[in-house]
């Protein structure tokens, strides 16, 4: 590609050079804090205890505030194409939340426009970390071609395809030993809990989740891999990439548009992370 042909790939983002990295850390920090508070509260109603907390208005705002997000990186985006796909994963997440009509396009727009990024980054993606993001985007599609869709057959191998991918997450990590016998020891905690409350263990995936019929080594690793990663980017101070695997882990499996919006902020994160550098 020539020089000239490079530069008509480029513009000017409203958002100035030495400002567009507080911005991501923010928008993703505060998405990824959102998220895993609906998460929480959300297990919190569904215990046997049976706490009185409002679901909807919570989940309604996590959304919002993970469409809010990917607006404010889109706006840091140097690269028009990754910009545009950006704007639509947060526009159309904002307008699904106005009105169900939107749900089909605005699961395509979600898919298409994680995919920008990801597309207008390739080069800097020829890697594993990018075969993650691949991945990555292989389950956010196939889960909601099985939720939005209504392709009910493709539900559990959505399932599957995202916890797969969110267990692969160290690659963006570097993990250290110490890292991984955490996620080594988290991944058995799973094990252990789905061995003797299994019914239990269901119900909290499920639920929190929305995973369905994902087999429990499968879900263990999910747990030990975003372990491991959350663990070595704590070690590191490197809070985007904290705040990307919260966003993967605890947006659950994308097959409704509540979940993947979050989750398609946390893989463009990702990918523009590594982008950039």
């Amino acid at each position: 590609m020539t020089a000239g042909a490079t530069a008509t790939r480029r513009w000017n983002p409203p958002v100035p050079e030495d400002r567009r990295r507080a911005v991501v850390g923010a928008a993703t920090g505060v998405a990824a804090l959102a998220v895993v508070g609906r998460f929480l509260v959300t297990a919190l109603v569904n215990a046997p205890s049976g706490a009185a907390l409002g679901v909807e208005p919570v989940a309604a705002g996590a959304t919002a505030v993970a469409a809010l997000a990917a607006v404010g990186l889109a706006l840091t985006e140097r690269d028009p194409a990754a910009g545009v796909g950006l704007l639509f994963v947060g526009v159309f997440g904002l307008l699904s939340l106005a009105t169900p009509a939107v749900a089909a396009p605005a699961a395509v727009a979600v898919v298409a426009g994680t995919a920008a990024v990801a597309v207008a980054h390739r080069d800097r993606l020829a890697n594993v970390r990018g075969v993650v993001v691949g991945a990555l985007l292989v389950a956010l599609a196939v889960s909601l071609a099985g939720g939005v869709g209504g392709v009910v057959g493709l539900r559990r191998l959505g399932s599957t395809l995202a916890l797969a991918a969110v267990a692969a997450s160290p690659a963006f990590a570097a993990p250290s030993a110490r890292s991984l016998l955490g996620g080594g020891v988290a991944a058995a905690a799973v094990v252990a809990a789905g061995l003797s409350l299994p019914f239990v263990v269901g119900a909290v995936t499920l639920v929190g989740g929305g995973v369905v019929g994902a087999p429990l080594p499968v879900v263990a690793l999910a747990a030990g891999g975003a372990t491991t990663a959350a663990s070595a980017a704590v070690r590191r101070r490197e809070w985007p990439l904290l705040a990307g695997v919260a966003l993967l882990a605890f947006a659950g499996v994308p097959a409704a548009l509540p979940r993947a919006v979050p989750f398609a902020l946390g893989v463009a994160a990702l990918a523009l992370r590594e982008a950039r550098r």
